[in-house]
């Protein structure tokens, strides 16, 4: 297949966003009983369950390239395809239920004290992981089956990296597990490692929005959940309806969105990453230019390296700015001479 099919382009987006999100429900209601919560309701899990049994036969039509949905309707008009909808309504609610006791949890002034709280942020942190891990596995398999290898190979290229970090809130789950008492110095770094996961799930929220109204001929600023007056801003910057609510998930104003455009950066979760270590967008640029992601250009700023500096002694090998030698130490020739050589 040459080129993918704009109705089996738009179900494969759907049902992955479908499928990764009621399995991200399963890890973080997993989660929460290996952690003794008792956050989720006993039927918590209802809906996934009947989800998984028609987005599994749902796959396997998409597979044999008969698509659920078409882009020449004006609404749903299948019985599968209103299915698909409620199935996407129920979900997006549940995105929407979990923000604001992540919210509280996170603003907690001794969150070690509470330990729901801290078992919440955890099987958040997991979900997140998971659903986003989820989504860029069935869609690159997707993709492939379909024979559109280019888009396959697009989103693939994410798929190592979103399993790694999955693979990283499951060592936290498993540290939380094992620890007999949460101490200050593990919940602190619990709250940094989970302080953009609200800012997630309202980003997937924003996601099955834009997929339940995927038959309107334009994705408006009413399609969005702006309280009264909120989108002016972003309409009188000529931001879309669509960039908006990503950008606001994670906090961002129209003035931000543009600052971080201008330097070329146009991914809200990429800008939140590096404003949360404390980077502005041209800062950030410099940073990201080089290879280096937020949390180790936090550590060799802090001791004083500049971008380039800082990437040149990690080509080395050394991780450890303590280990580098002072940057006041490097003659500029020999700075140049190493540039050269990298």
């Amino acid at each position: 297949m040459a080129q993918l099919n704009k109705d089996l382009h738009l179900t494969a987006e759907f049902l992955a966003l479908l499928r990764s999100g009621f399995y991200g429900q399963v890890l973080f209601e997993g989660t929460l009983v290996a952690l003794n919560s008792s956050f989720a309701p006993n039927n918590y899990l209802d809906i996934a369950h009947k989800a998984f049994d028609k987005v599994d036969s749902w796959m396997k039509d998409l597979v044999a390239e008969l698509p659920i949905f078409s882009v020449s309707w004006q609404s749903p008009e299948t019985f599968d395809a209103i299915s698909a909808m409620n199935f996407m309504r129920d979900l997006r609610k549940d995105f929407l239920f979990i923000v604001p006791p992540i919210e509280s949890a996170l603003s907690m002034e001794n969150l070690s004290q509470d330990r729901e709280a801290v078992k919440l942020l955890v099987a958040a942190l997991v979900r997140s992981a998971a659903t986003r891990n989820s989504y860029v596995e069935n869609l690159t398999k997707a993709y492939s089956l379909l024979k559109a290898h280019e888009m396959a190979q697009q989103i693939g290229a994410e798929v190592e990296q979103s399993r790694e970090y999955l693979r990283i809130t499951r060592l936290i789950q498993d540290k939380f597990m094992t620890t007999a008492a949460f101490d200050d110095r593990l919940c602190e770094q619990l709250r940094i490692e989970a302080i953009l996961t609200a800012c997630d799930f309202r980003a997937l929220a924003h996601d099955s929005n834009i997929m339940l109204n995927v038959f309107s001929k334009e994705f408006t600023y009413e399609m969005v959940d702006f309280n009264p007056g909120e989108a002016d801003d972003w309409r009188s910057n000529k931001v879309s309806a669509v960039a908006a609510g990503y950008w606001r998930a994670y906090g961002f104003g129209p003035e931000d969105f543009l600052d971080w455009k201008r330097h070329g950066i146009t991914g809200a979760p990429l800008a939140a990453n590096w404003a949360r270590f404390g980077f502005t967008a041209d800062q950030a640029i410099e940073w990201i230019n080089e290879g280096v992601p937020p949390m180790i250009a936090l550590m060799w700023r802090s001791a004083g390296f500049q971008p380039k500096r800082a990437a040149i002694m990690l080509s080395r090998g050394i991780i450890d700015p303590a280990k580098a030698p002072r940057p006041e130490a490097i003659e500029d020739e020999n700075l140049n001479e190493d540039e050269d050589q990298n």
